[in-house]
């Protein structure tokens, strides 16, 4: 599994100068999963039932939005911590809540291999250049080699 990505350009004004580049931007291909799904993929690789996991999914947010009230930062460990700010002058207020990953969670998750969506899926093909276009074909051989070469280990162990 990967991280499915588009290529996006910017302008990168950094230097003083306008440039233009290219940058990896993560893509949504479908809604956010809610509770629901959730407690079922939850479900699936425990041994626990779908509405326990909705249940104690539902009470965490009350009981992480209580704790923060009373200014309680809250760790849920190997995930992370959740902590409230405020602002000043004036009357002071929570300005956001704001979710810290623990350090092994994130580096897990960067270690997760991405994967670039074909230039040909999103962009018109009067934008596409020659470059972007072997970047497609290239692109295509190498999954195309992924899913052959287990088929001719098999074939080869028997």
């Amino acid at each position: 599994m990967a991280v499915p990505y588009v290529v996006r350009k910017k302008a990168d004004l950094t230097s003083g100068e306008r440039k233009e580049l290219w940058y990896g931007v993560p893509k949504k291909l479908i809604d956010p999963i809610r509770n629901r799904e959730f407690a079922e993929y939850m479900e699936k690789r425990s041994g626990f039932h779908r509405g326990q996991i909705d249940g104690i999914l539902t009470e965490m947010v009350d009981a992480i939005r209580s704790l923060l009230s009373i200014g309680q930062p809250v760790t849920i460990e190997g995930l992370g911590t959740f902590h409230t700010s405020l602002t000043t002058p004036g009357k002071v207020s929570v300005s956001r809540v704001y979710f810290v990953a623990c350090p092994e969670f994130s580096r897990e998750v960067k270690k997760m291999k991405c994967m670039r969506i074909p230039f040909n899926l999103y962009m018109p093909e009067e934008m596409l250049t020659k470059e972007m276009k072997k970047a497609d074909r290239e692109q295509e051989r190498e999954e195309y080699e992924r899913m052959v070469a287990p088929e001719i280990d098999e074939e080869v162990q028997e």
